[in-house]
């Protein structure tokens, strides 16, 4: 397994995925996905710029939390429907596992049953759901 691919909502990582990607000496691909930036006014696209300038911020910490573990981590922020960009992502990188981690928050997770449930019904890969 050379490539696994995570969708992260900013939830602690998982312990098991770090553990996982140790064994395998996978490269990690974290994917965060914002709602696309349409039709919107200049005030709240420069609130949306630093809401994703925000969540960049987030998800290469989190990246560098794997480095820190000894595993070659890339962090990924897209724009676009997350489902879909979940999936197109992990064709193109080849992604050998699709992880969905913080499952289960359905408060303040944007991976809740919904997009889970997509995911893993349109997905021709192997895709792990990590609470």
């Amino acid at each position: 397994m050379n490539t696994i691919m995570v969708a992260t909502n900013f939830s602690p990582l998982n312990e098991k995925l770090i553990d996982l990607a140790q064994v395998f000496t996978s490269t990690v691909y974290l994917l965060h996905v914002v709602l696309p930036n349409e039709d919107i006014s200049y005030r709240d696209k420069k609130e949306m710029g630093q809401e994703f300038a925000e969540e960049s911020s987030a998800l290469n910490k989190q990246a560098q939390q794997l480095r820190h573990q000894g595993i070659e981590t890339h962090a990924l922020l897209l724009e676009g429907i997350a489902p879909v960009a979940i999936l197109e992502e992990a064709d193109r990188l080849s992604a050998d596992l699709i992880v969905l981690g913080g499952v289960g928050k359905r408060s303040s997770t944007v991976l809740g049953d919904d997009l889970v449930h997509k995911v893993v019904k349109q997905s021709q890969r192997p895709v792990l759901v990590l609470p």
